[in-house]
């Protein structure tokens, strides 16, 4: 579901980043990445996710290639600052077709 919402966004870079938390209620958030022009912290995929959150949720971040494989999605520190301050317990992304990392925040 993260790839799919990273592919949606922007394909002006080289890659495409999407994010997607789930709730403790049971609600899906979703986001791409925001505008090339706004290479801010809050344009970031996961930083838009978690204006939605709810204390305990889980974040999924995907960095999506131009070949459709995946790559390194590692939250930037003030992605990850935003995600513990908006209650996000855990957050998982990709670091290549085959592997994924995990923060536990």
């Amino acid at each position: 579901m993260a790839k799919e919402t990273a592919i949606r966004g922007s394909s002006i870079r080289r890659h495409r980043i999407g994010a997607v938390g789930i709730r403790t209620d049971g609600v899906i958030v979703k986001s791409p990445n925001g505008s090339n022009r706004l290479p801010a912290p809050e344009a970031h995929a996961e930083a838009k996710v978690c204006r939605k959150m709810d204390w305990g949720g889980v974040v999924y971040v995907v960095r999506v290639l131009r070949s459709g494989h995946l790559a390194l999605a590692r939250p930037c520190s003030k992605c990850q600052s935003t995600m513990r301050n908006s209650g996000v317990r855990h957050c998982y992304y990709s670091i290549n077709d085959s592997e994924i990392g995990v923060i536990e925040l």
